[in-house]
Order: C-alpha cells, then structure tokens, then sequence
C-alpha cells in the first residue's frame, strides 16, 4: 500500500530476467515436464499480447501428446535388424557363387576324357546333351536356393519377407539360376582340369558380385549431394548398368535394394506418408536387375551353342606346309597316288592330305600333322606308330569328328568326318587313350547308357550288352562301381563301349596300355576276332610286339608324317636287314680306336648312336656270318680294346627305333624330357644287353680265363622268346 500499482509495475520490469526462463518439475510426472513448458510458453505469449487485442486468456498454445510406441532398446535393436539386411545380401552371394561354380565339373571332365564326343558318337545331339546339363543343373540349384529362402522365412526377415518383398526375393533366385547356369557353360571349353575351372570360376562369381555392388554401392555414397548432371553422377549410373552384365552382382543388388526399399517404406509409415511408399516391382529397384538377368540367360545359351558347333571356329592354314614328296618313302609315295588318283574304290576310310597346323602362343605354326593319305579296307587292323608328339591322337581326333582339319579330308562310307559328322558316327566306335568312365556307374550302367544313346530297342538291349560284356570277360564285375575296377578291366569295358552298336569301323587308342601281359593277349584275342567279322580296326600303340601280332598294315609317323608304310613283314624285309651290335668300350672313344673297330667290319658297318662308352653299330647285310662278326669282336675282347658286346637280328623294334630318332622336339621342355629319357635308356643299357631276336652276350673274363672258355661263350646263342 505504500507504492502505487503503475510504480510496482515498473520496479519489476527492472528487475525481471527476460530471456531466460527456469522451470522446476518433478520427474516422477511424466507429463510434467511437458505441461509446465506450454503453460510457460502461455504465459509468455499472453503476457506480450498488445492490449487492442483484447482478453490474454483467448490465446493460447495447444499441447498434444504422441507416445512412440518403441521403447529406446527397441529402437537400437530395429537399427541393427537393418543393417544386418544389407549383411545378409553378401553373405547370399558368397554362398551362391559356389553352386553354380560346381557345374563346370562333369562337363570339363566329359569334355577332357572324350567322354562327352563318345556320346556323340553313340547318338546324342549336341542340343539335348546341353538341355539335359541345364535341366538337371537348374534342379540342383533350387534345392540350395530353396533352402536360404526358406532360412530367410524361418528368421522372418522383414525387408526379405513382408508382403511383395517376399514374392521379389523369389523372382531374384528364379532369374538368377536361369541366367548363372549358362555363364557357366562357355567356360567348361577352355579347361581341361575340373578343379581347376571350378577354382576360376569361384573367382570370378565372388569378384564380379562382390566387388562389383561395393564399388556401385560407393559411388552412389560419393556421388550423394551431386546434381544428376555432374561427372561422377554420370559415371555412377554408367557403371550400375554396365555391371547388370553380372547375374552376381544382378542378385546381390536387387536384394540391397528390396531392404533399402523397405526400410523408405516403414518410414514413411510412421510418417504417415503413404502416398510415398513404393512396391519392389518397379525398374529401379528389381525390374531391371530381372530384365537383365533374363538377356544375360538367353545370350549365355547362345554363345554355349555356338562354342558347340564351333562357329567362332576359323582353320589356320599355313602358308606352306614343309613337305616334300621328294623325301617321301616309296611305299607311302605309292599310296598317296593311289590316294590321289582315286585308284582304289573298296576303301571305307580314306585320308586325303589330312594335315593339321596350330598356333602357338608366339604366333609361330606347329604343324601337327602333315599330309597323310591313306586308304583302310573292311576287315583290315591298321596300326598307326609313333612316340608321343609324333601326330597320332591328332590323326585319331580329325578321324573321329573331334578335331577340324587344317587342310584335306577323311571319309569314311563316303562321309566327311567333320562335314557329316552325323552319318559318320552311324559307323564307327571309338575307345579313347585314356578311360572315359564314370567312377560311380557300373559296367552294366554304362552299357545301358550308350546302347540306348545307339537306339537299340529296349527289349534287345540287354542281350546286347551282356553279349559284349561276356566277350570282354567282365560278366562277374556287372555290378561293382567302376572306379573300384583293375586298369585291365576299365580298359575292357572302354572297348567294350566302343562295340556298342556293331560299328564297322573301330578306332582303339592304346587299348592295352596299363594291362598286364594276361589281359592284353585276351584283347589281342578280341580284336582278332573282330578283325575276322570284317570289322575295320585303326589302332595306335607304343608296342611294335603288339602292332607285329594284331595289325595287317602298319605306319610309323614321324613329326606328322609317314615315314614307312606296309605290312609287318613288308617292313621287316624293307628296313630290318642285317644286325645290330652293341658294344661296351673300357675308355672313350677315340680317332684310333674308331678306325680299329671299322676295319674290322666291312663299309656296311654303319655307327648309329654313341654315349659315352657304349656304341651302337648296325651291319645292313643280312648274308654276314655270325661266326665271322663273333671272331672279330672276340678279337677286340682279346685286346681288351672293348669289355662287352652283344649281337642281335634287327626286328621292327628296330625299325621303330630308327626311324622315331628323328622326331624332332617343339619345345625346350619336350627337348629336356627327351634328355632325360634317353639318359636313362642308355643306363639302361649299361647293364643289360639283351634286346632283339638274336641274343648273343660276351662279358670280359678275368685275367685267369682261358680260351676254351671264351669259345664256349662264343657258341652260346640264345633265341629270344
């Protein structure tokens, strides 16, 4: 009462703190704190209002309370679900890289071990041999892809579960085991190792799935804030779409997408912006990753198709072949008249010229092999010789339609090996170098296969295939699992597949090789006999015995070429004239010593290979008598000038011997392993010497022996068995 109300009034306008404001509230009152702020928020407002407008208490702010359903632990665990969605959709792709990868195993092996073109030729069409493959591949993926769906449901995974997310996810698996499975096949061409195509195939799944969506996943992070005109903004979107070439990275991206959709739309959920929310089947987000799996699928069967009938395929024909008929063998000479002439019409399978060349990676011309001609008549076994590299399994592959020639032809019944493959595989059976089996059929398994691909009737199938089984002697193996059989015996069941169909014409790449000596003549019997009901065998071998015993003719190539063509006997009276002697020197060679041995002997005595301190001669005249060349070297014994010989006929072991040493090498390591070989045969050498048809061996006595001895070793002849 002391101060008049208008003077208080301005005293505490003076006094009043007016931009801060301190409000006590008890904290056990959730909406305390609320409450107070909006009437202080009141009091403010009120107490500012000019007076034209009238009563303070009609204004006044309005608080309305909106709980959040989440709790704060709530909240932090939804964050780390999300985030583990993106986690999810790598993890998917590593797994996912591995199936397909898988796939390229049987088809390399096939590829490798011929036993996909031993299909071919028993039947099948190249078409439904890769349908299959992508039937029974696709069933296989499934199972895998069904199971992480399956998880994804099972742990109800929102952003890969809830409404069209789930039906997405579908179609992304759906897609991608139509598209991955054909990016697989191109590549089963370009490795002849299973494992190893499945390891680079691992590689790049992994590479272009992971790699790839970080790289675009980044760019898009950097490029946040950038107008849609920038550089980098340009570079992102090129990117994105050159990288839907991957179905790998197709998948891992449409997943990241569907999450990250997901997680835009539950936002705008709680936001209460329905307008905004988008469903995952629209282009950006799962559209385009399925249009361009869908593209990359159909592409994929194409290139397969196309690597399968090889139409990328271009000859390299050199610019001349360095051949000369002037260095030709006669008898070859003469059949290539024949040949060229087409003097001889009861041929069923005829070599024109058949020459092969390859490209090295140097860009240099290997000339595999060179011009052959040759005519082969129904009922004749025909051997083709040579060590390894001479040009056999190449003839043998341009033979059979597995290899295009570089230049010339074969025919067999008047068909093209390569241009009517079709109708050449009606006649002829083929049993490969090494077994095409599979480790896991039986015997009778693989009978059934390839009779059925022969078409065969199914009601003499079975008689068929225990008839050829019963030749092969494989009647008590029927049913044990291949890979659990002798060499012998998987070797039997690779010729008895290739008899499958009563082919006419039977090509047998070292069929007895790993057999032991039982096995092989049992084969030797079978082939015979296949050669007594006019079928035509075309052989390769390593063995002269084997070619001497089975074959009617024989050729022995030498760096591509015939070097000799004939019968076994032919070439025997030809080129096997005379002996060969082989002799153990006490020291090295030399100019005195080389004189002493040759004046013993007559100009016919011919050095054909040194090493060391062993010399191999061979005397051409098949009139010198024996006693005569034993008293000589018994002489050069005497003197001690040598310490061993022996003296053998020349055979066709021989004659292979002499005329494979000038097979030349093509390359530094082929040249080392041949060192390597021909140094351990003369080891060989150094301690037995007892090869050929005519053995006669004479070891250095002790100073003690006398002459009778000597005699008495000088008769002791011994016909090799």
């Amino acid at each position: 009462n002391d101060y008049p109300i208008n003077k208080d009034n301005q005293i505490l306008h003076k006094l009043a703190v007016k931009n801060i404001a301190r409000i006590f509230t008890n904290h056990k009152g959730y909406h305390s704190l609320p409450l107070y702020i909006n009437i202080m928020s009141n009091i403010i407002l009120r107490a500012n209002l000019p007076f034209e407008k009238g009563l303070p208490s009609a204004y006044g702010i309005t608080t309305f309370n909106h709980p959040m359903n989440e709790t704060n632990n709530m909240l932090s665990t939804e964050f780390i679900l999300q985030g583990s969605d993106v986690v999810i959709s790598i993890f998917i792709i590593v797994a996912m890289s591995f199936v397909p990868a898988s796939f390229t195993l049987f088809l390399v092996y096939e590829r490798a071990t011929k036993l996909k073109h031993i299909q071919y030729i028993n039947g099948l069409f190249p078409l439904i041999y890769w349908l299959t493959n992508f039937v029974w591949d696709l069933l296989n993926y499934l199972l895998p892809a069904t199971c992480v769906i399956v998880i994804l449901r099972l742990f109800n995974v929102p952003a890969y579960v809830e409404g069209e997310n789930f039906l997405a996810v579908i179609s992304l698996f759906l897609m991608y085991g139509w598209s991955i499975i054909p990016v697989m096949y191109p590549f089963s061409f370009r490795f002849s190792e299973p494992s190893n195509a499945y390891i680079f195939l691992i590689v790049i799944n992994l590479f272009s799935g992971i790699t790839c969506i970080y790289t675009s996943f980044f760019l898009e992070i950097f490029a946040l804030g950038s107008p849609s005109t920038s550089t980098l903004s340009i570079i992102t979107r090129t990117v994105k779409k050159i990288f839907k070439i991957f179905p790998n990275y197709c998948l891992g991206r449409g997943l990241i997408d569907i999450a990250y959709n997901d997680y835009y739309n539950s936002f705008y959920k709680k936001t209460g912006l329905n307008d905004r929310i988008r469903t995952p089947f629209i282009w950006d987000i799962t559209v385009s990753n399925l249009v361009s799996m869908a593209i990359c699928g159909f592409v994929f069967w194409i290139l397969t198709l196309l690597l399968e009938y090889r139409f990328f395929y271009s000859p390299t024909i050199p610019d001349a072949l360095p051949f000369s008929h002037l260095d030709e063998d006669e008898d070859v000479a003469k059949i290539r008249r024949q040949i060229l002439n087409k003097t001889i019409n009861d041929n069923i399978l005829i070599m024109s010229n058949l020459s092969k060349c390859y490209r090295t990676r140097k860009h240099k011309k290997l000339i595999a092999v060179n011009n052959l001609c040759m005519g082969i008549r129904s009922g004749e076994c025909f051997g083709l010789c040579g060590v390894n590299g001479a040009g056999k399994t190449t003839t043998f592959r341009m033979l059979i339609g597995d290899l295009y020639p570089t230049a010339g032809y074969a025919h067999i019944h008047g068909f093209d090996s390569m241009k009517e493959r079709r109708e050449v595989f009606k006649y002829i059976g083929y049993c490969p170098q090494f077994d095409a089996l599979f480790d896991e059929l039986t015997p009778v398994e693989h009978m059934l296969l390839m009779a059925r691909l022969r078409g065969i009737y199914w009601h003499n199938e079975d008689q068929h295939v225990y008839q050829l089984l019963k030749r092969l002697d494989l009647c008590e193996y029927l049913n044990i699992p291949v890979g659990k059989l002798s060499l012998g015996n998987r070797r039997k069941l690779s010729t008895a597949m290739a008899l499958v169909g009563d082919p006419s014409v039977v090509f047998l790449d070292e069929p007895t090789s790993g057999m032991d000596p039982s096995s092989r003549r049992f084969l030797w019997n079978v082939i015979r006999r296949l050669v007594k009901e006019g079928k035509s065998i075309i052989l390769t071998s390593h063995s002269m015995e084997e070619c001497e015993v089975l074959c009617s003719s024989i050729a022995i190539m030498v760096n591509g070429c015939f070097r000799c063509l004939g019968s076994t006997q032919h070439l025997k009276n030809r080129f096997g004239d005379g002996y060969t002697i082989k002799i153990r020197l006490k020291s090295s060679l030399n100019s005195t010593l080389d004189q002493t041995i040759l004046d013993c002997f007559s100009t016919n005595f011919i050095l054909k290979e040194r090493h060391i301190n062993i010399l191999q001669y061979e005397i051409a005249e098949i009139h010198v008598s024996l006693k005569d060349i034993f008293s000589k070297l018994e002489n050069l014994l005497i003197n001690e000038r040598i310490t061993d010989y022996s003296v053998a006929q020349n055979t066709l072991d021989n004659v292979f011997v002499n005329f494979v040493r000038d097979q030349y090498d093509t390359s530094q390591q082929t040249r080392e392993t041949s060192r390597r070989r021909q140094e351990h045969f003369n080891d060989i050498l150094d301690d037995t010497f007892d090869d050929g048809s005519f053995v006669a061996i004479k070891s250095r006595r002790n100073n003690n022996n006398n002459t009778n001895d000597r005699q008495q070793m000088i008769d002791y002849i011994e016909l090799e068995c």
